[in-house]
């Protein structure tokens, strides 16, 4: 008799104890999948401003945010999963979407021999996030802003 009362009274633990557990879990698969979305967003970035560079160094004497190039970070962006759903229905929506929203600065810098060409490219995170944020786990301090990314290429003299 006394197993049977013991039983009885340990009756709703394991409902307890998973959701104790479930919810601690929940929160580090979230940080996780917060945490690659902002690393994705940022390699996209990194290799659009790659592309702009790129492109510059093709042309022949490019010129501060020359059109070619911001069309090539332009380009890159919109061929990856960082415009809104909202704005996503096509090819040309996208790029509406990323000129308004994404800064994009290409000026050279130097002269002579030490030339360059830098292509800056700055994305807003903060407004434009590819998760929802959860309630209860504020990423605000984790999660930057901005995100932005520089490539720089030699001119030839």
């Amino acid at each position: 008799m006394i197993a049977g009362r013991v039983k009885s009274r340990e009756r709703g633990v394991a409902a307890i104890e998973f959701a104790l557990v479930f919810v601690l879990l929940f929160s580090v698969l979230y940080a996780v999948a917060t945490f690659g979305a902002v690393f994705y967003t940022q390699q996209v970035v990194t290799r659009a401003a790659e592309e702009g560079a790129r492109v510059a160094s093709m042309v022949t004497a490019p010129v501060g945010n020359d059109a070619r190039v911001t069309d090539a970070v332009y380009g890159a962006l919109a061929n990856s999963l960082v415009v809104p759903a909202s704005s996503n229905a096509s090819v040309t929506t996208r790029r509406a979407w990323i000129a308004a929203t994404v800064v994009v600065t290409a000026a050279p810098s130097g002269a002579g021999t030490s030339a360059a060409y830098v292509v800056t490219v700055s994305y807003p995170y903060s407004a434009n996030r590819l998760l929802p944020t959860m309630p209860l786990l504020d990423l605000s301090t984790w999660v930057p802003d901005q995100l932005r990314s520089r490539s720089t290429i030699a001119l030839r003299s």
